[in-house]
């Protein structure tokens, strides 16, 4: 009787600590993304952004994005954020939606009208960055990251 008494305690001992104490083998980490967007030419439209995890989302551009959203341009600025991200590798890419029509504007030789820009800064030659330049790693539970537009 004592046997099965001391077997029955450290079980529901073992289980009550599976339950109390928080451990990534049971659970995946997740965290919060803030990005704090600049270097609006005026406070028309909107800031269109969208986040990629990996080269092919981002290649695929918008559509393909892991998440996309738009955020109110005030006083030249703007502020995203993205929650309840796994942790991992992430890319950002922004466009000032200045006429609000949903999409880039681009003259005649397809170069950008609308101010743009990616996280990193990366800077792009002839097209926009690798994915290597923009990508960064979100291992905690809130990244802030600032991206100025061109």
């Amino acid at each position: 009787m004592k046997k099965i008494t001391s077997r029955y305690f450290f079980a529901v001992a073992f289980l009550a600590l599976l339950v109390v104490v928080p451990s990534p083998v049971f659970s995946e980490s997740t965290g919060k993304l803030v990005v704090d967007i600049s270097g609006f030419p005026n406070s028309d439209g909107f800031a269109m952004v969208a986040l990629n995890n990996s080269e092919e989302s981002y290649k695929g551009g918008e559509n393909t994005a892991v998440a996309k959203t738009k955020s109110m341009v005030v006083d030249q600025k703007a502020q995203v954020i993205f929650t309840n991200l796994p942790y991992g590798w992430y890319g950002v890419s922004i466009y000032h939606d200045e006429n609000s029509n949903g999409e880039m504007d681009k003259n005649a030789m397809g170069i950008p009208k609308e101010a743009y820009g990616f996280s990193n800064n990366a800077k792009g030659f002839f097209g926009k960055p690798a994915y290597k330049k923009v990508k960064f790693e979100l291992n905690s539970a809130e990244k802030q990251i600032a991206i100025k537009l061109d």
